[in-house]
């Protein structure tokens, strides 16, 4: 087969992943099917601050179950990160 067929929302749930990506660029963006949760992920480097760790507590993984509730808590990461400055 030379396509591959997409499940209905699959286009919804890429622009939600592009946007996400966009608003919180150190981060992956994760949509898994099976489960329809979302994640967002980084790895430890990537959670610096101008070359700096931020300490001991860093988050470096987020779960959802939409890509609005992932969306707050990402914004909640960076905004308790911004502080940490």
């Amino acid at each position: 087969m030379s396509w591959i067929q997409q499940p209905p929302g699959a286009d919804a749930v890429a622009a939600q992943k592009a946007a996400l990506r966009e608003a919180f660029g150190g981060w992956s963006i994760i949509h898994t099917t099976d489960t329809c949760r979302w994640w967002a992920i980084r790895t430890g480097q990537r959670a610096r601050l101008d070359g700096r760790l931020l300490g001991a507590r860093v988050c470096t993984e987020l779960d959802a179950d939409t890509a609005d509730e992932l969306h707050v808590k990402l914004r909640e990461v960076v905004q308790a990160e911004a502080g940490a400055r």
